[in-house]
């Protein structure tokens, strides 16, 4: 009676610990925070998955670039607001779900803003360029997870975003480093 017991107790506690891990294995939302650099300045973006299947995600995230353009010696403030959706799949992870890569693309579409909206420069130069405009187009992006615990992981990425139509220059680069958190 004794040794069923314990037996029982052990299962138990096996299948408790089974869906710990497997929780740390696969999850439905996450949230991850990161800041970083962006060509000539820094960003900041704050992005949503959800997970479609075991190794493939949708991805939504709000970027916020803050950049400065030089022009005759002049640093011209450029402020990029962005919302970009994508479709990521697991490139390489581990079967405990320490470390997870994953690799990706979508389209953007963003408000670009040029030394503030003012068409006047600080030496009364007049930009003949459109001072704000929407902007549109594609990305892609490769992320690293590293797990610190099943619902906290250390996020690294890289995007390179295409702007079809930016005053600036057309590709935008993001290097970031954060924190994602396992909702769900």
């Amino acid at each position: 009676m004794k040794k069923l017991l314990i037996n029982k107790s052990l299962l138990i506690a096996f299948i408790l610990f089974s869906s710990i891990s497997m929780y740390a294995q696969s999850h439905k939302i996450a949230l991850s925070l990161t800041g970083g650099y962006v060509d000539g300045g820094f960003g900041g973006m704050t992005t949503l998955d959800y997970k479609v299947n075991k190794f493939d995600f949708l991805q939504f995230n709000i970027q916020a670039n803050f950049t400065n353009l030089e022009y005759e010696d002049i640093k011209i403030p450029v402020d990029l607001y962005g919302f970009n959706a994508g479709f990521f799949f697991d490139l390489l992870r581990n079967n405990n779900r320490k470390f997870a890569l994953s690799i990706g693309a979508g389209g953007t579409i963003g408000y670009e803003t040029i030394n503030n909206g003012d068409e006047v420069l600080e030496n009364n130069q007049v930009l003949d360029i459109e001072t704000s405009s929407v902007v549109f187009g594609a990305y892609a992006g490769i992320e690293a997870d590293i797990f610190l615990i099943p619902t906290v992981a250390i996020n690294i990425r890289a995007n390179e975003i295409y702007h079809i139509n930016s005053e600036i220059g057309e590709f935008t680069p993001y290097f970031g480093l954060g924190i994602k958190l396992i909702l769900k």
